[in-house]
Parts: C-alpha cells; sequence; structure tokens
C-alpha cells in the first residue's frame, strides 16, 4: 500500500433496493448530480480561497516555532497548555498519535506536556500538583482571545507563575491577530506571541501554531504534518469527481442523511486514535449542525458525530449500533502498517481457547476483529466505509486532519450551510459573560438573571437519601 490514505465506500452502496444504502445506480449518476458542486469545492482549493488552505501558508513560520519550542524545552520541565475545544483538541490528538498515550511518563529528554482544557476545579487543582510552576512553561491558546474557560485558567496559572518567579517574557500567547485584549496583554508582558490566520476557525486550526508548537516541544516535525495535509490536498483537487475519494464519501453521507441516517460513528482502530475521535466530533457537529441555511431558510442541518475505539467498543456500544435503530452510518479509521507488532506466544496449547493464538501478531487480531465487526454491521443493514491510513507518521496525520475538514467542508456544501460559523454556543457564552460580570455585556444581566430565576422556578427535584 503505497498510497498515504485510501478509502472504501464500497458497503455504503448496494446493487440491490436495500433500505439505508445508497443504491449503486444512483451512486453512477452522482457526478452529473453533484459533480459540478464539487468542482466549485475543489476551485476554491486550488485558488487557495478556502479557510482551510490557510494552514499551507504557515510553513514559513515553522523555523520559528521550531526554535521557540527548543527554547522552551531547554528552560522547562514541563509545558502547561491552556485551551479547549479546538484549541486543545488538536493537540492532543497529534501527542497522542505520534507519541502515545504515555507520552508524559516515558524518558525522553523532552518537557511534560500537559493540556488543560476544562475549569474543572479538581482538575485545575491536580494539574497544579503535578506540574512545579518553577518549572512550567505557560502556553495559553484561544482564536478569540477572550474564551472564557480558557481565560479563566490563564489568570489563574499566571498569578502562580509570576508567584513562582516565572520570567513572563517565556510566556507564549497564541490567538487571532487584531486589537483586543489578549493582544494588548501580550504586548504589555512583552511575551512570546503567535497568531492564527485571521480567517481559520478554531476547530481547523490544527494545522497552525496550535498544533505545529506542542508537536515541535515534543520533538515531532511539525513540516511533515503539513507535507501530509499537501498531498491529501493535490489528491483532491487533481481527482475528477468519479475517482474522487472524498467525492464519494462526501455525496454518499449526505445521500445518507437524507435517507434517516443522523447519526456518524467514527469506529477508530487503534488506542493512539481516540483523541482524533474526539477532534472529529468537534469538527463535524459545530461545522454542520446549523439552523438555518446560507439563504436564511430554517434546516436544522447536519448529522450526530460519536466516537468510538476498536476493538474496546465492541463489548459495549457495538450491542446498541448492531441491533437498535438503524439510524447510523459507520465510518472505520485502521492503521495498515505498525510500528511494532506484537507476536502471541504459543502457552496453554491443551487448552482450545488459547491454543489457536500461537504464531498470530495482536495487529493481525485487530484487523481482523475490525473486519468482522464492519461485516457484520453490514450484514445487519448498517452502511460502513472503512479509512485505511498508511502508517503512524506525521505525514499520514496531516493528511487525515486535511482530509476530514475538506470533507465537512465539502459536506457543507451539500447541505448550503457555512461550515465555519457557530452561532449556536454564542447564547451560552452569552449568559456566562453576563452572569460573571463581563462589562461590555452588564446590560443584559438583568435579564439573564430573571431568565435563571424562571428556569430554577420549572425544575422539579428527586432526592434520593
Amino acid at each position: 500500500m503505497n498510497e498515504i490514505i485510501n478509502v472504501d465506500i464500497g458497503h455504503l452502496l448496494s446493487r440491490e433496493e436495500r433500505t439505508g444504502f445508497v443504491p449503486l445506480a444512483a451512486f453512477e449518476n452522482f457526478a452529473a448530480e453533484y459533480g459540478e458542486a464539487f468542482m466549485e469545492f475543489q476551485s476554491t482549493l486550488k485558488e487557495k480561497q478556502s479557510p482551510i488552505t490557510l494552514s499551507f501558508a504557515e510553513e514559513e513560520n515553522i523555523p520559528r516555532i521550531r526554535s521557540l519550542a527548543r527554547e522552551l524545552s531547554e528552560k522547562y520541565a514541563n509545558v502547561l497548555l491552556l485551551g479547549i475545544g479546538g484549541s486543545a483538541l488538536g493537540a492532543r490528538t497529534v501527542l497522542q498519535f505520534l507519541k502515545g498515550p504515555f507520552y508524559n511518563l516515558e524518558k525522553h529528554g523532552r518537557p511534560r506536556l500537559f493540556i488543560l482544557d476544562n475549569i474543572d476545579p479538581a482538575l485545575v487543582r491536580k494539574v497544579d500538583e503535578l506540574a512545579d510552576m518553577r518549572k512550567t512553561a505557560l502556553v495559553y491558546t484561544s482564536k478569540s482571545g477572550s474564551t472564557p474557560e480558557t481565560a479563566a485558567q490563564f489568570i489563574y496559572f499566571y498569578n502562580k507563575y509570576k508567584e513562582a518567579g516565572g520570567n513572563v517574557k517565556d510566556i507564549v500567547i497564541i490567538c487571532d491577530p487584531g486589537e483586543n485584549g489578549i493582544n494588548r496583554i501580550a504586548r504589555d508582558l512583552g511575551c512570546h506571541l503567535l497568531h492564527i490566520p485571521r480567517n481559520l476557525g478554531g476547530r481547523y486550526s490544527v494545522l497552525s501554531p496550535v498544533g505545529f508548537l506542542p508537536a515541535e516541544v515534543a520533538g515531532i516535525d511539525a513540516r511533515q504534518l503539513l507535507e501530509g495535509a499537501a498531498l491529501a490536498h493535490q489528491s483532491i483537487i487533481d481527482s475528477p469527481p468519479p475517482e474522487n475519494a472524498l467525492f464519494a464519501l462526501g455525496t454518499c453521507l449526505y445521500e445518507l442523511a437524507r435517507k434517516g441516517k443522523s447519526i456518524h460513528v467514527l469506529f477508530n482502530y487503534s488506542s493512539f486514535l481516540s483523541e482524533f475521535g474526539l477532534w472529529f466530533v468537534q469538527l463535524w457537529a459545530e461545522s454542520l449542525g446549523k439552523r438555518l441555511s446560507l439563504d436564511g431558510d430554517v434546516v436544522n442541518a447536519g448529522t450526530t458525530p460519536l466516537t468510538s475505539l476498536g476493538a474496546t467498543d465492541q463489548h459495549s456500544i457495538l450491542q446498541l449500533f448492531k441491533e437498535g435503530p438503524g439510524d447510523k452510518v459507520f465510518g472505520f479509521v485502521r492503521v495498515n502498517n505498525m510500528p511494532e507488532d506484537v507476536i502471541i506466544p504459543n502457552e496453554f496449547s491443551t487448552e482450545k481457547e488459547y491454543a489457536y493464538f500461537a504464531g498470530h501478531t495482536m495487529g493481525e487480531q485487530l484487523h481482523i476483529e475490525q473486519l468482522s465487526t464492519e461485516m457484520s454491521l453490514v450484514k445487519a443493514d448498517r452502511p460502513c466505509y472503512r479509512v485505511t491510513l498508511k502508517d503512524i507518521s506525521a505525514d499520514t496525520l496531516g493528511a487525515l486532519f486535511y482530509f476530514y475538514e475538506a470533507l465537512t467542508v465539502y459536506t457543507a456544501g451539500l447541505w448550503n450551510i457555512n461550515p465555519f460559523d457557530q452561532p449556536g454556543v454564542e447564547e451560552g457564552k452569552n449568559i456566562t459573560y453576563s452572569l460573571m460580570g463581563r462589562q461590555d455585556y452588564s446590560h443584559r444581566r438583568a435579564e439573564y438573571e430573571q431568565a435563571v430565576e424562571q428556569y430554577n422556578q420549572e425544575r422539579r427535584i428527586f432526592k434520593l437519601e
């Protein structure tokens, strides 16, 4: 397998009329029906008009980011990255996929990386205990520069950092360019400041300083991530619709959504991909879950993303997937070549439940279990597709990131919605700002306090005593 990624959509299709699949005849007509829309999408990528292509211009910033990562690594034993949503999930994915889940426990001569993505005080206190602020670099990532959860984290740890005698000039702030509070704070502190391209949304920002800095701190070549993304980009723009993996998958997913497949499950067959599953959930949900179309019509677009881990979740949620409501489409992500496989020894050879393992490997078993799960779901009339990754490497991950970003944007075009805004999350932020006393939201505080009072009056509580 020479390709960096291959995509198999054969089991989203059916030659005969099967409920919940795309008829083969309809699929063969996709190029005529949707080809023009796809070629318009391809054109936005070719002409670098789509926001996701802004990542490629970030290559020129990699030497500076690498130099900064080296400086932090030489000075500090820990790096504490503060962020939420896209400001954390991409970095978590990069670290887990390329360094594994036990990076902080290994001896590798590089700083431990703590990625704090919530304001749960128990979690904050635990990080406070584990990361000695005298030996910890502080990286604050917020696209807007005012995300309330991350801002609260930064205020707390900035105070701790100063109390520990930290040099504020070593603090790193990653944010949107513009005249706002966090850019003013960065200038006042004289600290390191990295900018996310203005039109590159947070959930699309992993291929920017947001993902590049933690990658370089961990010894991962950020340029290789970008090279993989470039390979995926070139394949997407070069292949005509009938031969294009992204066109085939995106159009099938859209058609299946119209047939009632309202849940998109991504079943990742590697523990190194579980954080990627969470990254996918945010990307898909926040980009496609829209009430209004670009024309202002109420469409309530999108499908609900879920992530599962194989083989672990074969022993839990698979029962629902196979025998519960038939409202799901399943994607399987698997790695073709593991860096090192594990041979299962020949032990307990007189017991039939154990003897058959002799000579096999765990990688082989994982692939067989993925295939068997996929086959059993298709047999139960559950449509499935499979994405196979070349290996565990930075270029493969970069290609995977870009492929799903592009898939999301193309699918949004079919829904006729904006994949780059998130109006559904704004009201919760506004209530938080008002009730927490943010000055420029004070005019709405009385309104929200009254709404909270009315809301609480409608509660009906039952106690276990």
